[in-house]
């Protein structure tokens, strides 16, 4: 198959995938969790440093598996089918399906921030946009490609021009101590809200791992995978921990508290009510990579397990491209989540299980290394690999206990994908 993809596309494919609903939604949410302008600061410093170390971990892992499917294809390999199938059903439908529908309603919310008057109801724009993007990649391909990088270099620069702007604008102690007077607020006890605030983090920063869905396509993957999702990383990391210290120093924490769409916020303080409309209705346009993102990574997903299913062997076979069904497949499924379920817990299932399979994925480190030597995979595999592992348990077991409900529908999703994959087997109906 031809590798169409360089480091500079699978980077972009990197910084459109994490910057998205996380950052331009969740601040809001992790104050009213760990209360101070501080906490929040560090939590998104230290999601940052996990992904990261993620990112150093998997770079490790494309080296032995340099093939499409992402964590399906890693257990696959390392543990069980299974297992892999388990989590390709999980990926393709938490981490792309869903995560197109919390895109899509952040999306409906920037948009009513740009078009106040017209009285749009959230639901129906969320799926026109899931509509439009499935339609642009299931009809141009390659283009929709090129078109949604565009969109990711415009909603990029978008945040970075915010930042800059929100650091001009400052006075010199302002990004010490927040502006305006407000009560002195105490710093939540380390605990349960601690862990859904770094589940939310780790939902923002999700997507520092795209390069290894499509990393049959990359050219020299055994090289670039690792590169792409190092230096993508180390780039939106930096730009979230900058517009969450403009966030964090420009408006009190009270006013931030359980606010979504906390950049129209910001732009509303700096810039007044026309700018921040004008504003909001740009991230809404932007938001459209993020979807086209998941519209040309999800499908690849599913198309490397049906690939599984019909050639009944373990993943030699060619990285397949998805066929156009899988396309709009995916976006029935969005379409369904927008329709049936609220924005806080699609983020909270998915930060739940967008957490527990990359910790598998990582620990595959320590089943095989195909005679791979060197510095990268021995501080992978004692120093990175156990740091990722044990922080990223202790943030689910955390954030476990602040919402056991949404951990429960996220179990009971992995139960249904299991017996679907029993079914599948059994019956082969495929």
């Amino acid at each position: 198959m031809r590798k169409h993809l360089s480091v500079f596309s699978a980077t972009f494919l990197i910084v459109a995938s994490m910057l998205g609903t996380g950052i331009l939604t969740t601040t809001g949410i992790i104050v009213s969790l760990v209360k101070t302008p501080g906490a929040v600061l560090g939590v998104w410093i230290a999601g940052g440093i996990l992904a990261w170390i993620g990112a150093w971990c998997y770079g490790e892992l494309a080296r032995i598996m340099p093939r499409n499917g992402g964590e399906a294809t890693i257990l696959r390999e390392l543990f069980s089918p299974a297992l892999g199938e388990i989590a390709g059903w999980t990926s393709f439908v938490v981490a792309f399906a869903a995560g197109n529908a919390a895109t899509s309603l952040a999306l409906s919310d920037y948009l009513a921030e740009a078009l106040p008057g017209l009285g749009l109801r959230p639901h129906v724009v969320a799926c026109a946009a899931l509509l439009l993007v499935t339609g642009l990649h299931g009809l141009l391909g390659p283009l929709g490609l090129r078109i949604q990088t565009l969109l990711a270099a415009a909603k990029f620069t978008l945040l970075t021009g915010l930042t800059l702007c929100g650091i001009i604008l400052a006075a010199p102690t302002a990004m010490i101590q927040p502006t305006g007077v407000e009560p002195v607020r105490q710093v939540a006890e380390f605990g349960a809200p601690w862990g859904l605030a770094m589940m939310l983090v780790m939902f923002a920063y999700s997507g520092w791992n795209a390069a290894i869905y499509v990393a049959g396509e990359i050219h020299d993957p055994v090289r670039n995978v690792r590169r792409a999702m190092m230096i993508g990383t180390t780039i939106v990391m930096l730009l979230y921990v900058a517009i969450n210290a403009v966030l964090l120093a420009q408006l009190p924490a009270q006013e931030l508290e359980g606010v979504v769409p906390v950049i129209a916020l910001l732009v509303k303080h700096l810039f007044g009510v026309q700018a921040a409309a004008l504003f909001s209705g740009l991230v809404a346009f932007a938001l459209l990579s993020s979807l086209g993102v998941s519209a040309f990574l999800g499908p690849r997903v599913l198309a490397t397990m049906l690939d599984w299913f019909a050639k009944g062997r373990s993943g030699e076979s060619a990285s397949p491209a998805p066929n156009v069904r899988l396309v709009w497949l995916q976006a029935g499924l969005s379409i369904f989540m927008v329709l049936s379920g609220s924005f806080v817990q699609i983020l909270t299932v998915m930060g739940f299980l967008l957490g527990l399979f990359p910790i598998l994925c990582v620990l595959g480190l320590y089943r095989r290394t195909c005679g791979l030597e060197g510095r990268p995979l021995m501080l992978a595999r004692y120093v990175f690999a156990p740091l990722f592992v044990a922080v990223s348990t202790v943030v689910l077991a955390l954030g476990a206990l602040q919402s056991p409900h949404e951990v429960a529908i996220a179990l009971t999703l992995i139960g249904i994908f299991f017996l679907a994959r029993v079914g599948i087997r059994r019956f082969a109906w495929i």
